[in-house]
């Protein structure tokens, strides 16, 4: 069977302050979009293999995905074993949940093929045991507005349909690294503004009222440690973006374009990075 786990985009990002957990409290809107990786399992019967298309992301036991396993089957007490096959479209380290999402795709799976009757809220707490992204992704809805260390999540019931062009300048960046350095040069400050961004959600298909009210509170970090990264910004500019901004830790930059006019957008952007060496581009709708 084959599972489909979505990649993110935060639409805006702000850092309130830091916990005592070593994490730090957030607010935050979700979405899922259409950029995505896929995992075909099937059960297998003397032992449990995993298999990634990217060799440099680890399938241990140790791993993510592995404890996804581990933990699955401690609180379902099945012991089947599994051939497990992870296609990674989503870039790594790429401010795009793209672990978090195979975590969450993965869990679901496992539940669904072994008939495992988890509930959701079972599920939810295996979820947050493992990351803060990965519960947005097992509520397997569009847009979420999170709280708390990211992992409190509430639907935005909307009927907003946002288009993207992502562009990843091939630089992996640590979250944990980003995170301390924002700790160490910004002070941390609560703000109202989200609440900006939710009126534009009753705004069906307002991508400049979207565009204007996009925010990102870790961004200033990591232009500051990777400005290589802020050509990103100005190839989108260039191409129309109603609004850009970078997703997450990053360093992967989006900009929210018109529907009609996207795909033609897309093509001058691969153009504009067909001479640097590792950057992509992705072309992904709200899903």
């Amino acid at each position: 069977m084959e599972f489909t786990a979505p990649a993110k985009v935060n639409l805006y990002l702000k850092i309130l302050d830091a916990r005592d957990d070593g994490f730090h409290n957030i607010d935050t809107i979700f979405e899922r979009i259409s950029l995505a990786d896929t995992i075909t399992i099937n059960e297998k019967l003397d032992s449990t293999v995993l298999i990634c298309s990217d060799p440099s992301i680890e399938v241990n036991e140790d791993s993510l995905l592995g404890k996804v396993i581990t933990s699955f089957k401690e609180h379902s007490s099945i012991n089947k074993h599994f051939h497990i096959e992870v296609k990674k479209n989503i870039p790594i380290a790429a401010g795009l949940g793209g672990g978090s999402s195979d975590a969450a795709a993965l869990l679901k799976a496992l539940n669904e093929i072994t008939g495992s009757s988890l509930d959701n809220d079972i599920l939810m707490d295996i979820c947050r045991g493992l990351g803060a992204d990965i519960p947005f992704f097992l509520k397997d809805i569009k847009f979420g507005h999170g709280t708390e260390k990211g992992d409190s999540v509430k639907e935005i019931a909307t009927n907003v349909e946002l288009a993207h062009i992502l562009i990843n300048p091939g630089i992996n960046v640590s979250t944990k690294a980003v995170y301390e350095s924002y700790n160490s040069h910004l002070p941390l400050t609560n703000s109202g503004q989200v609440d900006r961004m939710f009126s534009t959600f009753l705004e069906k298909g307002n991508t400049q009222r979207v565009g204007e009210n996009l925010h990102n509170d870790l961004q200033t970090i990591v232009l500051r440690d990777f400005p290589a990264i802020k050509k990103a910004f100005s190839i989108l500019t260039k191409a129309g973006a109603s609004g850009t901004i970078m997703s997450g830790s990053g360093p992967t930059v989006f900009g929210l374009f018109d529907k009609t006019e996207v795909c033609n957008a897309y093509r001058e952007v691969q153009k504009e990075i067909s001479a640097l060496d590792n950057w992509k581009a992705f072309l992904a709708y709200t899903y």
